[in-house]
């Protein structure tokens, strides 16, 4: 009778558990593809906003004036997308670079804004500083000088 009873239990217990890892493998491979869609959503965000940047930064080089309102209108809608996709480290990177835009801070908050995207994009140990960005966005070590006597806050 036990023994009965032991073979029919058996094949119930392999069904149950079969359904079991049925479920965690979909809910998994489910949890990875939402992830996945989160990932290229929060890269599509971080691209747009360096490329405001880089352009701001090209249309200065150049010696153009930037349209105020268009640039204000970009941003706020990439705000609206870092607020739901972005890191919190990138996030308030961001936060601290809109409050310092006004100020001589500005540069580096930008380049700390930079570095934590670089980051969350999935370069973690990155060895790039926020001094080798700055350095980045002039030409010589004239200039970066300038700057610093200008009063910016570079280091």
């Amino acid at each position: 009778m036990n023994q009965i009873l032991i073979q029919s239990i058996i094949p119930m217990l392999l069904l149950i558990l079969g359904g079991i890892g049925w479920l965690y493998k979909h809910e998994k491979e489910k949890r990875l593809q939402v992830e996945k869609q989160l990932s290229e959503r929060k890269y599509d965000v971080y691209i747009r906003l360096l490329t405001v940047f880089f352009d701001i930064l090209k249309q200065v080089k150049k010696g153009q004036n930037t349209n105020a309102q268009k640039l204000i209108d970009k941003m706020i809608d990439i705000k609206k997308e870092l607020i739901i996709f972005g890191s919190d480290g990138v996030l308030q990177s961001f936060f601290f670079w809109e409050k310092a835009a006004d100020t001589k801070e500005n540069l580096m908050a930008l380049a700390d804004l930079v570095i934590e995207v670089r980051k969350d994009m999935g370069n973690e140990k990155t060895k790039i500083k926020t001094l080798d960005f700055l350095k980045s966005l002039v030409q010589t070590d004239e200039d970066f000088e300038a700057l610093k006597e200008q009063g910016y806050k570079l280091e």
